[in-house]
């Protein structure tokens, strides 16, 4: 039997490094790269905002915050949902990690 891991982070700084990976601007020696057009946005940047780290500090700029925030205070929460490897492995050679990702992707 499987498993599901919710992973919950704090972020503090400009959190680039994080960036870089989520945007697959660098690409992890145990990520298939083949595989990244099944990435999938879950969340739209407000107009004007090209990245996340631009989104992170536009929601500081616009939260009607009225202390200023220090450069060693949490910015952002990271939230990441994993499964086991054997599940995942077992999805994607069932064909149902691509099916599922075509009826939901677009």
């Amino acid at each position: 039997m499987g498993y599901v891991v919710l992973h919950l982070s704090k972020a503090t700084g400009t959190d680039a490094g994080m960036s870089s990976h989520i945007e697959r601007r660098i690409h992890p020696a145990n990520a298939d790269v083949s595989m990244t057009y099944l990435n999938e946005e879950l969340v739209e940047f407000p107009q004007g905002v090209t990245n996340r780290t631009e989104a992170i500090q536009h929601r500081l700029d616009t939260a009607g915050l009225q202390r200023k925030i220090g450069k060693n205070q949490v910015r952002a929460i990271r939230v990441l949902l994993s499964g086991s490897p054997d599940d995942m492995k077992r999805i994607q050679q069932t064909g149902q990690l691509n099916a599922w990702c075509m009826d939901t992707c677009g």
